[in-house]
């Protein structure tokens, strides 16, 4: 697919982060409507220390936003999508370790879909200083987090049709 554009989804990005209420059913509605996805984030999320699963399980939910906000249509993930991507960003994540201060870089650089919205996410996990009452976590499970992330990214990209007035890069 097309990716959506930078700036869309910065702007998306600041405006759930800034009012998350605004967002909440959405993201609630979302996260139970994909819920292989959600199931596989969930299960993952266990193995998690402290608020590390829930911080997970609400990002997931803020790039299933995304998608949303960008319209079009979002069909389920299905077991074989999880799988498959997992198995993709498996076999990359090599490329990116170790978990050192050239990290970030090194996975902006590898090939991912919608890369604008993992860059977010980036951004969120290890460059933002964590803000007035949110857990600080450690870049260990940050990582795991960013995992995630990007297999669902990867599932939903490979579920989402754009919408045909769509203008993205």
């Amino acid at each position: 697919n097309a990716f959506v554009p930078r700036p869309q989804v910065h702007t998306w990005s600041e405006a759930i982060g800034n009012d998350p209420e605004s967002h909440r059913s959405a993201i609630t509605r979302l996260i139970r409507d994909q819920r292989r996805l959600s199931k596989f984030v969930e299960e993952n999320a266990a193995s998690m220390t402290g608020a590390t699963g829930g911080i997970a399980v609400y990002l997931i939910g803020v790039i299933l936003r995304m998608f949303d906000l960008a319209g079009g249509r979002l069909r389920n993930v299905t077991w074989e999508d999880v799988r498959a991507c997992e198995q993709q960003v498996g076999k990359l994540v090599d490329q990116l370790l170790p978990v050192d201060d050239g990290f970030v870089a090194r996975a902006r650089a590898v090939q991912r879909a919608q890369p604008h919205m993992l860059d977010e996410a980036l951004y969120a996990l290890f460059e933002r200083d964590p803000q007035e009452g949110e857990p600080a976590l450690d870049d260990a499970e940050s990582f795991k987090i960013y995992l995630l992330m990007w297999v669902a990214t990867e599932a939903l990209d490979r579920n989402w049709t754009p919408p045909k007035a769509f203008d993205g890069l």
